[in-house]
């Protein structure tokens, strides 16, 4: 008879000492982001040990034991990689610090639980459901029904609460950018961080909830002590700006300045007085309800704030840019760099927000021609003989007539610029878009198209626009070390990319593993955090 086989990702010894414990079973031990191919593949596996660390790996792995009906077990270094697995529902986790015999003790008792009967199951899906209405396991915040219940007394006594609804702007930004891992680990940290800050604040008898499980704002319920006055309207205010610049510094030195840029808070702030006619939940709702309007008003005075910093800065030309090195997969050579704007102001730093502001205040045009103006300043400064400039230009700047009269001859030599079709818009008329780049493509000019695979820029953007490189998004290149789809659709893309004597670019690799894995595959260049970050001039 076969043994029965743990895998896992993790070489303890103690891992070896709590399999010896059990009859008749052996471990076998693979590199992390071979783990999930393994657990599909190994016939007598039983159990599978991985740990929490990557968000991805861990949910491959799940995926993967889940459909063979293996054991779960994670390894958890932290409170976050805990919350993540119980999200995933592993069967167990263990902390760093467990012993051979305990880690024995949770592997028996994961196997037991990943063979229950159908009635376990039943009662099981039940209790997770309950939890998942009551409790946000990525944050680890309660929802309205436990706030309330844990709060009704005191409302009563006191006879009032404020509500402050915390709006996060752009977070789904940060999702559509980096991926929702990324976002799960920004909202773990914004969390700790609301926490924190409350708990030192004039508000630290508040509860801090989310208004429904994963969601990415939070609701603070605040009943007064006894003889202690409401917050007022500019105490409020005082508070939500030391808020903000706590949480985003907590941001930035967890997840760095460009997702920082991305992040901005607004407070909106309802008073709810006790009516014992009403049932406190409605009137805790109405509160939230009041509260979030409250928020967007605040989110709109601050638009049209952030409109005229935009002119401002259009008008003295306060933009600079950061150039970001792409170089050559096998020889890590500087092949170009690709220019970044950025705003000087501080409100305008993050180019996702300057761009959304252009767009509501119908001033895209003008911010592209500036941006493109930088970025070709610094031409001659910074590029060598032999590289080359990738600019982004969006499809509406096509439109823009300035555009088309003047770009063709504002480069010195246009065979060393790429025009990057960034597609925040949709191309409406390719056979007239064709034509003005094979106007472009005339001059010298070589394009790509950026962020392939996500957003407007798939298949038939390449198809149409015949690419001189394909810029691949960083969701596909993001732990694509454990993920073989990712990698086998990045292979097939580098084989077309061949065929058509197109490059392929991956941008977004932050890791050795996703270097070595692009490379492996044939990517021709590559671009990221792990070789270069952006530099000024």
């Amino acid at each position: 008879m076969s043994q029965p086989v743990l895998l896992t990702d993790v070489g303890d010894p103690r891992v070896a000492d709590a399999v010896a414990s059990l009859d008749g079973w052996r471990v076998v031990v693979h590199p992390n982001r071979d783990l999930a191919a393994a657990v599909t593949a190994e016939p007598d596996a039983r159990a599978v040990l991985v740990a929490a660390e990557h968000p991805a790996a861990l949910r491959h792995v799940s995926e993967a034991a889940r459909a063979r009906g293996l054991a779960v077990i994670a390894l958890c270094r932290d409170d976050a990689e805990r919350r993540r697995a119980v999200e995933l529902r592993v069967d167990e986790w263990y902390l760093p610090t467990a012993g051979a015999e305990e880690l024995a003790l949770r592997l028996r008792s994961a196997v037991a639980r990943a063979t229950p009967t159908s009635r376990e199951v039943a009662d099981r899906a039940q209790r997770v459901e309950h939890e998942e209405m009551l409790y946000d396991f990525l944050t680890g915040l309660p929802t309205l029904p436990i706030v309330i219940e844990r709060s009704r007394a005191l409302i009563k006594e006191r006879g009032e609460l404020i509500v402050l609804y915390l709006n996060f702007v752009r977070y789904s930004k940060i999702e559509e950018i980096y991926g929702w891992e990324r976002l799960d680990a920004v909202l773990e940290t914004t969390a700790a961080a609301v926490r924190g800050f409350m708990r030192d604040s004039s508000l630290s008898t508040s509860r801090a909830m989310v208004s429904f499980a994963n969601d990415d704002d939070f609701v603070l319920i605040h009943v007064p002590a006894p003889g202690v006055p409401v917050a007022t309207d500019s105490e409020v205010t005082e508070l939500a700006g030391a808020l903000e610049r706590s949480v985003a510094q907590r941001i930035e030195a967890a997840h760095g300045e460009e997702v920082s840029a991305l992040f901005d808070i607004y407070v909106g702030r309802a008073h709810v007085y006790y009516n014992p006619k009403v049932r406190l939940e409605r009137l805790v709702y109405r509160g939230i309800r009041e509260a979030a309007d409250a928020a967007k008003g605040i989110e709109q005075r601050e638009r049209a704030r952030k409109v005229d910093a935009l002119r401002v800065s259009l008008r003295d030309r306060l933009v600079y840019i950061d150039y970001h090195p792409i170089v050559v997969a096998e020889s890590r050579r500087i092949f170009g760099y690709e220019a970044l704007a950025r705003g000087k102001m501080r409100a305008l730093r993050s180019p996702e927000v300057m761009f959304e502001v252009a767009a509501e205040a119908d001033l895209l045009w003008e911010l592209s021609r500036l941006c493109r103006s930088r970025a070709i300043e610094g031409m001659a400064e910074r590029l060598g003989a032999d590289q080359l400039l990738f600019l982004n230009v969006d499809p509406h700047d096509f439109t823009d007539p300035v555009f088309n009269a003047e770009f063709g001859t504002q480069v010195d030599d246009p065979s060393r610029v790429v025009i990057e079709i960034t597609e925040r818009t949709a191309i409406k008329d390719y056979p007239k878009f064709r034509e003005r780049l094979a106007a472009l493509r005339a001059l010298g000019y070589r394009f790509a198209v950026d962020d392939a695979g996500s957003g407007y820029a798939g298949l038939g953007s390449i198809a149409n626009l015949e690419p001189d490189f394909i810029k691949l998004d960083m969701s596909l290149i993001t732990c694509i070390d454990t993920n073989f789809i990712k990698q086998n659709l990045v292979e097939t893309m580098v084989r077309f990319a061949n065929d058509q004597k197109a490059m392929v670019i991956a941008e977004g690799v932050e890791r050795a593993e996703e270097f070595e894995t692009v490379k492996a595959l044939g990517v021709h260049l590559v671009q990221g955090f792990y070789l270069h970050r952006p530099e000024r001039l």
